[in-house]
């Protein structure tokens, strides 16, 4: 009986031990960890007011260790110590006379949360009658509200917000914050005499143009006498980058020009570029699959994507959201939904959203030559332009769907004949049988300009054998201007006659290796008068 009385016991016991455990445990889990700030230095002259911004994750109290250096909350204005509960604080601390001295001094402010206490600011006071004031370009007095940092032009050229600092004693600029730049790189300056010197951001250094700063950043420039007794820091601040500004990095921009046509499959899942350079006669192909990724630079990150689709109208605003950038902070997926047959070609542009605000009559104000082009104001807004339609050959196959252009600028459907509607007079008049035959349609008296895209055709070294025979229904000769587009492609430029249809039939060493057929449509279009009216 005692035996079991005593494991009793001992079960008890263990029993209590793990709850209070538990229990002291789960006190430990719910109290929260005092997160201190870095110390922040800041110095003046007496009779100034300073301001820092902190952060407490708790309920605070804030101390100074100096007679001279008092702090300011509400009705208290002249406070050694001062409470608050958690969040961000901007603390004002007034710089007195009391206690002075013919050198620097330096009083330090202590947080105290959760039982610690830790210095989080450093104040330096400058030696008795040493005076030192900045002013900004238009006279006013910005010592204690801060001096604004400039940006860059769209030269990429950067631009210095000029200050003018007056003093009673020789000086130099000691610290400024890595994202600005101080123009010459170092700043001088003699009793009595105005020093004038300019601010400029400085990219890559931790903060983002898109960003404005703003004084409770706490960033500052530092002004020390050349005896060490006086120092002076003015806040620095930034508006960020002009609102109407975009910054548009490329994916392949450095291997081809931004204005190089993309290609994508009609699934929406591959992408493909040409490589060439505009002063390059070098090219490769690159491929992109689901998406094509940019890199948006604009204030606050707020942009108005723009999408026109070529017709034979001229551009109109695409309405249909087949064209989405998706992603944050600038960093953006270009997709395109899928397309179940034929084709179309987009023009794609990323505004920022306060220029997309300017256009009165939205994206038609950014359109000139009977809405046919996007204005030159708009280049640096460029994302891409883009044709959708079937891959019909792959890299191996010789040839391909020629490329057709109406005015050298508007992309023509054509499509391979699979029904075999022009097999027989293919076979019949023009002596080819294989499946390379091609339809395209256009209103008569359209000017055409034809790539017949057959890889590694020169017909220079054909002359003699011929490498293009044309004739309308009619039966008779028509003979194409030829000319070489800006990749050095062989293409042919007509008016398409009153008897087309066209035949167009490519030959290689003298044997037709593909035809393309032209057939008449009519144009019912009416005048283009407004782009919100008329829709393919």
């Amino acid at each position: 009986m005692k035996t079991l009385i005593s494991k009793y016991w001992l079960v008890l016991m263990a029993l209590v031990s793990v709850t209070l455990f538990t229990a002291c445990s789960s006190d430990d889990d719910d109290a929260v960890t005092p997160v201190f700030p870095q110390v922040q230095p800041f110095a003046g002259a007496a009779g100034e007011v300073k301001e820092f911004t902190f952060e407490a994750n708790e309920s605070w109290s804030l101390s100074s260790d100096k007679i001279w250096c008092k702090l300011v909350q509400g009705e208290k204005a002249d406070a050694f110590v001062i409470n608050g509960t958690a969040g961000k604080q901007t603390i004002k601390v007034k710089i007195t006379d009391d206690d002075a001295s013919n050198d620097k001094s330096v009083a330090q402010l202590f947080l105290s949360m959760g039982g610690q206490k830790v210095a989080i600011a450093e104040v330096t006071r400058s030696a008795a009658g040493y005076k030192l004031q900045v002013f900004d370009a238009a006279g006013n007095n910005i010592t204690e509200t801060g001096i604004t940092v400039g940006y860059k032009d769209l030269a990429e050229q950067p631009i210095y917000n000029k200050f003018t600092v007056k003093s009673n004693y020789r000086f130099a600029v000691t610290n400024t914050p890595a994202w600005v730049d101080l123009e010459g790189g170092f700043m001088v300056g003699t009793p009595n005499k105005d020093a004038v010197g300019g601010v400029s951001f400085k990219e890559n250094q931790g903060v983002s143009a898109k960003y404005a700063i703003a004084k409770e950043g706490n960033y500052t420039i530092t002004f020390t006498s050349e005896d060490g007794k006086a120092a002076e820091t003015v806040p620095v601040i930034f508006e960020g980058m002009p609102e109407d500004m975009m910054e548009i990095t490329h994916p392949n921009e450095k291997n081809a020009s931004i204005w190089n046509v993309w290609n994508v499959s009609l699934d929406g899942k591959v992408f493909t570029q040409n490589g060439s350079k505009l002063n390059s006669n070098e090219t490769n192909e690159f491929t992109f699959h689901n998406f094509v990724p940019f890199t948006l630079k604009t204030l606050d990150d707020a942009y108005k994507l723009v999408v026109f689709e070529k017709t034979k109208n001229g551009l109109l605003e695409d309405q249909t959201g087949a064209v989405k950038l998706q992603g944050e902070k600038g960093n953006v997926k270009l997709t395109i939904e899928p397309l179940s047959s034929g084709s179309r070609t987009f023009v794609v542009y990323a505004l920022p959203q306060a220029k997309y605000k300017t256009l009165e009559n939205g994206a038609d104000d950014m359109l000139e030559n009977n809405y046919t082009e996007v204005k030159i104001d708009y280049n640096n807004c460029f994302l891409m332009e883009v044709v959708q339609k079937e891959n019909s050959s792959s890299a191996d196959d010789q040839s391909s769907a020629p490329t057709i252009k109406e005015n050298n600028w508007l992309d023509v459907e054509c499509t391979k004949d699979v029904n075999g509607m022009y097999k027989e007079v293919a076979s019949s008049f023009l002596n080819y049988n294989g499946d390379e035959i091609y339809i395209a349609s256009a209103a008569v008296g359209s000017s055409l300009t034809v790539n017949p895209n057959i890889k590694d055709w020169d017909p220079t070294t054909m002359m003699e054998t011929g490498y293009l025979y044309m004739i309308g229904s009619d039966g008779k000769e028509i003979v194409p201007e030829p000319n070489m587009d800006e990749n050095n492609n062989w293409v042919f430029s007509f008016l398409l006659p009153e008897t087309a249809p066209v035949f167009m039939a490519f030959q290689d060493n003298g044997k037709v290796v593909k035809v393309l057929v032209v057939e008449p449509t009519y144009n019912k279009s009416k005048k283009h008068t407004s782009i919100r009216k008329i829709r393919k």
